[in-house]
């Protein structure tokens, strides 16, 4: 019966965690499943030594604390130090500012624009201005930025 009881437990948390991370921001996500990881790891690790199997338990603490770390320096260091893709992208939307007129210029659309016709320029203006068709990522930018700003607002 305790069997069952701790089955239908995990189950349900399976389930719960499966609904909060459908709700969650891929890159929270990511952040977040990389930390869990990294502690499982760790805890995992001091089991081990405590148990006497210190040989493989000290490996895997040091592993657990690397993926820690290499977490959190890979998030702050990329967006300053590569000028290519990745986190610098994200970054830079939020060095730049526009207004809602500038956005419904750069995407074209009139001010009483719903939702589909915003998403309709802004596919239009993607074929046009995205890098792979001949276009470039500053301009891809900030197309997605006026996309943001008139859909949040």
């Amino acid at each position: 019966m305790s069997i069952l009881f701790g089955v239908l437990i995990a189950l349900g948390a399976m389930v719960l965690l499966a609904w909060l991370f459908a709700r969650a921001k891929p890159s929270s996500v990511v952040k977040t499943g990389r930390s869990i990881a990294a502690a499982v790891v760790i805890l995992l690790g001091v089991v081990m030594t405590m148990r006497g199997m210190g040989i493989l338990g000290v490996p895997m603490v040091m592993a657990g604390i690397g993926f820690l770390l290499t977490g959190t320096w890979r998030g702050r260091s990329a967006g300053s130090g590569q000028g290519g893709s990745g986190p610098s992208q994200s970054s830079s939307p939020h060095s730049e500012s526009m207004t809602i007129a500038e956005a419904r210029a750069t995407l074209g659309v009139e001010p009483g624009a719903s939702r589909d016709d915003i998403q309709r320029a802004y596919r239009e203006m993607m074929k046009k201005v995205h890098p792979d068709t001949g276009g470039s990522g500053a301009l891809a930018r900030r197309v997605q930025m006026a996309r943001d700003l008139l859909i949040g607002d």
